[in-house]
């Protein structure tokens, strides 16, 4: 007669760890497998070429790694022609506290500047994409005032004077600027910015998208715009995002390195034209070293840079809105416009700041005289706050500008520079419901080559609240 032993303790707990792994790797698979069917698929950038001449807009320092230098590796790998552009000095990075801990834990004189730190720390990322130091541009304008100096320092004799605790200057005081000794005015952010393109000749124009949520971002998209319209720029642009819903994007957080980028959530299923740029495996090392190089902000932000290191890039293809003609402007009768665009935009914190004041979406519309801005709020329009319009438009080869204050149920013209323009015919407002709707006669843009338009709101005290992002109109008139 044959005894069979019990299994032994030993046995059964591997029996139990193999059952266990075994459970975990099905739920890992299928997890992969449900996050592969989920992941949006869009369709992919067209593949570079030898010939392309692309040019890279950096507001600061690492945005050029984080959102395209996967990118800049492949273009560099194909011979093309890659400059980057980095607008800012990037001096907000950290406090002075900060600063002096980081320069002291890794060994660095205690003397270095912020500013020449990021510009070092630029240099060594993108060498690692195959960019040389000759092909890379700083132009040391102030970091976080570039909306500042778009909207409101455009002139030379109105300096913009930064006031980040490194920076208290009005003009770029660094030896490695393009301009040297620039004076912090919009009028010479765009100035330089034609001079490149001119020169460059750039085939491709890589930029912030206006909807990022970062003010040096949103004002670098509508830098671009305005100089590549005075360029008569021909090309391709694409734009990415870095700055969107706070820390809820990238998502996953952290370091990824195996998934998809996708878009934040709340453009999944809008109306945004994405694109996708897949890596290949030693594209997605080089930017992990380029990202890597950027020492100062990766100490600083607990694993953020690192969420864009991905198999792939998503990059937007902007679309102009083409104005709708309408034979009625009863708005709270016929609804938006055809030619309205969302604003999902994460907006401003204020004390004041009601879910009711934030602006829905902007619409734009015309009829045979008038031209109309739709503007829509969750609920009824508050009255008591500022609303402003914002245009820039070409005439003849010249830029012109038309900005509106709109405030108690009444508008007016407001002369921000020299070249803003002097309309004869009043502006006028009617609020219907939840929408503000503004009229303009027509015939101020009657000869406009091209024409952006953006528009905000703020509380009396001139609080920030809610801002769209510029968008280019093509308006048609017979």
């Amino acid at each position: 007669m044959t005894t069979t032993s019990p299994p032994s303790p030993q046995s059964n707990r591997n029996k139990l760890l193999l059952i266990v792994l075994g459970l975990i790797t099905i739920i890992t698979l299928s997890y992969l497998f449900l996050s592969y069917l989920d992941t949006p698929k869009y369709s992919q950038m067209p593949e570079i070429q030898s010939s392309d001449r692309i040019l890279v807009i950096a507001p600061h320092p690492d945005d050029e790694s984080l959102a395209a230098g996967g990118l800049i590796k492949k273009a560099r790998d194909m011979n093309a022609t890659v400059t980057v552009v980095v607008m800012t000095d990037g001096s907000s990075a950290a406090t002075p506290e900060e600063l002096s801990q980081y320069l002291e834990k890794n060994n660095k004189n205690s003397s270095t500047e912020i500013s020449e730190l990021r510009h070092d720390e630029a240099l060594n990322a993108l060498s690692k994409l195959g960019v040389n130091e000759s092909n890379i541009i700083f132009l040391g304008y102030p970091d976080t005032g570039l909306k500042a100096l778009f909207e409101d320092y455009w002139d030379p004799d109105k300096l913009y004077t930064s006031n980040t605790p490194f920076n208290k200057f009005d003009h770029s005081h660094y030896n490695f600027t393009y301009q040297q000794n620039a004076t912090y005015t919009g009028g010479n952010v765009a100035g330089n910015l034609k001079q490149i393109i001119t020169d460059f000749k750039p085939t491709i124009i890589i930029t912030p998208d206006g909807l990022d949520e970062h003010r040096d971002h949103w004002a670098t998209n509508a830098f671009v715009m305005y100089s590549a319209a005075a360029t008569n720029f021909k090309g391709k642009i694409y734009t990415y995002l870095v700055h969107k819903g706070g820390t809820k994007w990238p998502s996953p957080p952290n370091y990824q390195p195996s998934l998809n980028l996708t878009p934040p959530p709340e453009l999944q299923n809008f109306d945004v034209n994405c694109i996708e740029n897949p890596l290949t495996a030693d594209e997605e090392k080089r930017k992990e070293e380029a990202i890597n190089s950027y020492g100062l902000p990766l100490s600083l932000t607990k694993g953020y840079l690192k969420s864009f290191i991905r198999i792939n890039e998503l990059f937007a293809t902007p679309q102009p809105v083409n104005v709708q003609f309408i034979n009625d402007n009863n708005f709270s009768k016929t609804g938006m416009p055809q030619s309205s665009f969302e604003d999902v935009r994460y907006d401003y914190n204020t004390k004041t700041l009601k879910t009711s004041d934030e602006m829905s979406s902007v619409g734009v519309a015309r009829d045979d005289n008038n031209f109309y801005i739709i503007i829509s709020a969750a609920h009824d329009i508050n009255r008591e706050l500022v609303y402003r319009y914002h245009f820039r438009f070409l005439e003849n080869g010249q830029f012109k500008r038309l900005d509106v204050k709109v405030q108690n149920g009444t508008a007016e013209y407001e002369k921000k520079t020299v070249n803003s323009i002097e309309v004869e015919m009043n502006a006028t407002v009617e609020v219907q419901g939840d929408m503000l709707v503004l009229k303009l006669p027509l015939n101020v843009f009657k000869n406009s080559s091209f024409l952006m338009m953006n528009t905000d709101v703020s509380d009396k005290e001139r609080q920030l609240m809610d801002l769209s992002a510029w968008r280019e109109l093509k308006l048609i008139l017979e």
